[in-house]
């Protein structure tokens, strides 16, 4: 019977999707040169790298540096990229603070570990999460000072910012001990980051949760704008799908963190799927009259009944 956890089908699914979605957003940059399009471009390298680690791991066994690499491209790198092309594609006052906020929200939980060692009495423990704290925090104070001041400074900022923070993480990931016996969920099959020590584990939620939010968030207020002011009905729709693309692998990750494995794998191709759905749809894929039906919601007018309005005035005038 087919395992869909022991099986590399999705992971490589993904992977594929991943790298063809980056060279499009690689061509597109070389053309227009907008930034947020080259870096989208990195964030999905990147999340093809992780789900490609996967599917090789499922495919002919897992070692420690298809480990590593997963664990470097998926929890470090890929949400935390993904997001930053949103900071520098919303380059603005409001969208910049709220990317500030989603670093000081990545940082609780490293809040939380020092208090849960102080209790344990491990003060060498404590004083990394509290150093590790600290600097996140201090990094969404300057992100927020930055985007109030210079918005348009904020994609730069960030950039800095996540070059630094991701480069030590990588390089503790790289460093770190793996117990072999915890790299593997033993009834999945599907790898988890038990495997690594929890000081190490403790520098990612700073990164993918910040960068999950970015990109999320920054999706579904662009998409509620349009929608709200029915206008671009297809960007509407495009934004709900990366909405949910930012959404979908969060979750399942979230699950996957605390042991709850199953669901990992469709999650994570459910979010590229989304994603570049949501990038079709905002290169006019949909039909003029599936346009016109989504923006006759937005606005709560009757496109059937205009329709007949307009024909009977027509017929009139004959």
């Amino acid at each position: 019977m087919w395992n869909a956890t022991r099986s590399p089908v999705l992971p490589s699914a993904s992977a594929l999707l991943c790298i063809a979605f980056a060279v499009i957003l690689a061509r597109q940059w070389a053309d227009r040169r907008r930034p947020h399009q080259l870096i989208w471009s990195i964030g999905m390298v990147w999340y093809g790298l992780a789900s490609g680690a996967d599917a090789i791991g499922q495919a002919w066994g897992w070692s420690e540096a298809i480990y590593r690499t997963w664990y470097v491209a998926g929890a470090v790198m890929a949400a935390a990229w993904l997001g930053l092309g949103e900071v520098y594609l919303l380059r603005t006052t409001g969208y910049g603070e709220f990317a500030a906020a989603g670093i000081f929200l990545g940082s609780i939980p490293a809040v939380y570990r020092a208090g849960k060692l102080l209790q344990a009495g491990e003060q060498t423990g404590m004083e990394a999460a509290m150093a590790l704290a600290f600097a996140g925090i201090g990094t969404s104070v300057v992100l927020g000072f930055v985007a109030w001041e210079w918005p348009e400074w904020s994609g730069h900022a960030a950039l800095i910012a996540l070059v630094a923070g991701s480069g030590y993480a990588a390089f503790q990931v790289l460093g770190a001990p793996v117990t072999y016996a915890e790299m593997l969920d033993p009834l999945t099959g599907v790898p988890q980051g038990a495997a690594l020590p929890p000081e190490v584990r403790m520098l990612t939620p700073m990164l993918n949760i910040g960068g999950a939010l970015m990109l999320f968030f920054g999706a579904f207020h662009s998409g509620w704008a349009y929608w709200r002011d029915g206008r671009n009905a297809e960007r509407a729709v495009s934004n709900l799908f990366i909405a949910l693309g930012a959404l979908t692998p969060s979750i399942t990750g979230s699950l996957n963190r605390w042991g709850l494995t199953t669901s990992f794998y469709l999650g994570e191709f459910l979010g590229v799927l989304f994603i570049f759905a949501g990038f079709l749809a905002s290169r006019e894929v949909i039909t003029r009259r599936g346009r016109s039906l989504i923006a006759s919601f937005a606005t709560g007018r009757n496109p059937g009944h205009e329709t007949k309005i307009a024909s009977t005035e027509t017929r009139s005038r004959r």
